[in-house]
């Protein structure tokens, strides 16, 4: 059956129609909005659904960054940076669905990672994964997602998280002196605050301070630009803490979930700076875990090429 599926960010929409493929789903009628442009979600699903060039499917599944709270209709969510209320019973009523979900975008993110062809991601740290053991997928983007998947029953559950709010941990005496400086606007720091876009520029302003030098007025696009093209020193360095601080979170997540199935990385921030994963020392900060950090070389990771994965996710959600 096809289904309705979308990924609502904090920064942009992406819509799809989700056909049944081998085991997996193709996408179609794919299309990404500025959710800035809209005034509510409905407005926005329904001027692309009056774009499709095909009858619309009956069932829906709307990832939605950000805490979603289950409800016998399907589930609701408010979107406190845009003041947008998706409504599982709102969307049948207006759309004239038979069934619809609305769920967290990393659970649907999550629920992807089995049916991801291997072309859609890489091995950062190739050793083989556990078969059927828990994973877990963490990614910043407009913020930090976390959410676990474990096996049971010969079915897979998802284990939502809200680990952008956890404490952010330092691993060096350089990351020590950053968190320090933070600490000055924002106590305690939190994951991201540093890891997300707009902690990019938190991280940058922090790194210039470290550096005695006065911060520019950038954006998160600026500081990764500038610190891949290597015309900023202090954007480089930005970026380079920014991935050694990802490492200690993604080996937090590891340690949480016990992730022998993989930690996956994600998110709309790492696809543009991805390129410096080697030249940083995230692989170091990843395995640093005292009495564990043996236990940990055993863990793979692999990083979600940039694409539609939440889409995938959300069809998938469906089939329960």
């Amino acid at each position: 059956m096809t289904r309705i599926v979308a990924d609502i960010g904090g920064t942009n929409a992406r819509f799809a129609i989700a056909h049944p493929h081998q085991g997996g789903y193709r996408l179609e009628s794919i299309q990404v909005v500025n959710c800035a442009k809209f005034g509510d979600f409905y407005t926005a699903l329904g001027q692309w659904l009056q774009e499709l060039d095909q009858p619309q499917p009956t069932e829906a599944c709307i990832a939605v960054a950000g805490p979603v709270e289950k409800t016998p209709q399907g589930g609701r969510v408010t979107m406190t940076n845009l003041g947008w209320d998706i409504r599982a019973e709102e969307l049948c009523a207006r759309f004239s669905l038979e069934r619809a979900l609305v769920v967290n975008d990393f659970a649907a993110l999550a629920l992807s990672l089995p049916r991801l062809p291997e072309e859609d991601k890489w091995a950062l740290r190739d050793v083989p994964a556990q078969n059927q053991a828990p994973m877990v997928v963490l990614g910043p983007g407009t913020g930090l997602g976390v959410a676990a998947l474990v096996h049971e029953g010969g079915s897979y559950r998802v284990v939502p998280g809200e680990g952008g709010h956890a404490n952010l941990s330092a691993g060096s005496e350089r990351e020590l002196e950053l968190l320090r400086i933070l600490a000055r606007e924002q106590m305690p720091v939190y994951n991201e605050y540093v890891l997300s876009g707009g902690g990019l520029v938190n991280l940058y302003r922090a790194v210039c301070a470290l550096h005695g030098r006065p911060a520019e007025a950038l954006t998160p696009p600026d500081v990764s630009s500038r610190g891949l093209d290597g015309s900023d020193p202090m954007c480089r360095e930005t970026l380079l803490d920014f991935l050694n601080f990802l490492g200690s979170a993604a080996g937090d997540a590891a340690l949480y979930y016990v992730a022998r199935g993989g930690v996956f990385l994600g998110g709309g921030v790492l696809p543009r700076i991805e390129s410096l994963l080697p030249e940083s020392e995230f692989e170091q900060r990843f395995t640093h875990k005292g009495r564990l950090g043996d236990w940990l070389q055993g863990v793979r990771v692999e990083v979600l090429k940039a694409g539609y994965p939440a889409l995938i996710g959300a069809a998938a959600w469906l089939e329960s």
